[in-house]
């Protein structure tokens, strides 16, 4: 009888062993599986990552006008056939705002699988200033744009020159401070078309609050003075060239008294 029970233990025993081993065995191979299959899906990620699927074959420049897209693609020529994964997108916005005067914005986008779109927003002249008898122009936000040589002068003639707009050389790119050298851009922008056609110029007075000048095409002087009360002036001024032909000297730095000389 005791030799029964023995036998019988020892068969539930192997039995546990033949299970426990054999679920070893399972789970050695799920392990096995699961690390073949993770290794597959790296392996043909890497391979997916890196082929010529997300190499980048077409480049979409919008929105511009002063640039052509030849000058726009030359500075990122570098961009066909790399990963579009891999595209800095911030590091390319800043370098062609650094490196084009003309662009106040870029945005870049990534269409999948190989494109990238790059979205311009040019900057607009809105007046001339001269330095030294180099002309320049000049952006609502003060940034020099460009150097224009006087051939191309008339190509500008509706916006307004600022005389004595900066004592010191300039350069483009550089950014102009004096909020009363756009304020003449901003007052001019208030003239009617019969007003601006009077209007040779504009100079910063040299007074320490470089009040705004205008000069007529027969010798004029109008002391706006600053932005301030720009509607009640510009009125003021209309009458006043009406019925003062023969006066010098208009001065609106006080619009409730203006002084006619």
């Amino acid at each position: 009888m005791d030799d029964k029970i023995k036998k019988s233990d020892n068969y539930i025993i192997a039995r546990r062993r033949k299970k426990i081993i054999r679920r070893k065995i399972l789970d050695f191979l799920k392990l096995v599986l699961i690390i073949i299959f993770f290794a597959l899906s790296v392996w043909a990620l890497n391979y997916f990552y890196n082929s010529d699927y997300f190499k980048i074959k077409n480049i979409d420049i919008q929105g511009n006008k002063h640039y052509k897209d030849e000058e726009i693609k030359t500075l990122v020529e570098d961009l066909t056939g790399s990963n579009i994964f891999e595209v800095n997108k911030k590091k390319i916005e800043d370098e062609l705002t650094k490196k084009l005067s003309w662009i106040k914005e870029t945005e870049l986008s990534k269409v999948f699988p190989d494109k990238i779109v790059i979205k311009i927003t040019e900057r607009e002249p809105c007046l001339k200033i001269v330095y030294l008898g180099s002309h320049f122009l000049i952006d609502d936000e003060g940034v020099v744009l460009d150097k224009i040589d006087k051939e191309s002068l008339d190509k500008y003639k509706d916006l307004i020159l600022v005389r004595n707009a900066v004592s010191h050389s300039i350069n483009v790119g550089d950014k102009i401070a004096k909020k009363n050298v756009l304020s003449c851009a901003e007052i001019y922008d208030f003239f009617d078309s019969d007003l601006k056609s009077l209007i040779k110029d504009a100079r910063l007075d040299d007074n320490i609050s470089g009040d705004i000048i205008f000069y007529t095409v027969s010798g004029k002087e109008i002391i706006f003075g600053d932005s301030s009360d720009i509607l009640k002036k510009v009125e003021i001024l209309k009458e006043l060239l009406k019925g003062q032909s023969n006066c010098s000297i208009i001065d609106l730095r006080i619009s409730d008294n203006p002084v006619v000389n």
